[in-house]
């Protein structure tokens, strides 16, 4: 499957609004373009708990420092 190549600004994305809370398992490294391509980007309702800096560095080496689009050319 293929994902995304960019690996500069990339963002974590809550994969969850509601329920996921801030855990690993509810996050996505995304770079910006494929972050606003996803349904819930900008969208009003409640705001989901920050991610600690550990979640986001865990996230960020799972991921290798690369975004985990794999949408293939439709996500920008």
């Amino acid at each position: 499957m293929a994902r995304c190549t960019k690996t500069r600004d990339l963002e974590v994305h809550h994969k969850r609004r509601d329920g996921g809370g801030e855990s690993i398992d509810n996050a996505e490294i995304l770079c910006p373009p494929c972050h606003q391509a996803t349904g819930t980007y900008g969208v009003p309702g409640t705001t989901p708990p920050r991610f600690s800096q550990d979640v986001k560095d865990r996230a960020m080496r799972r991921a290798g420092n690369q975004c985990e689009c794999t949408k293939a050319g439709r996500c920008h």
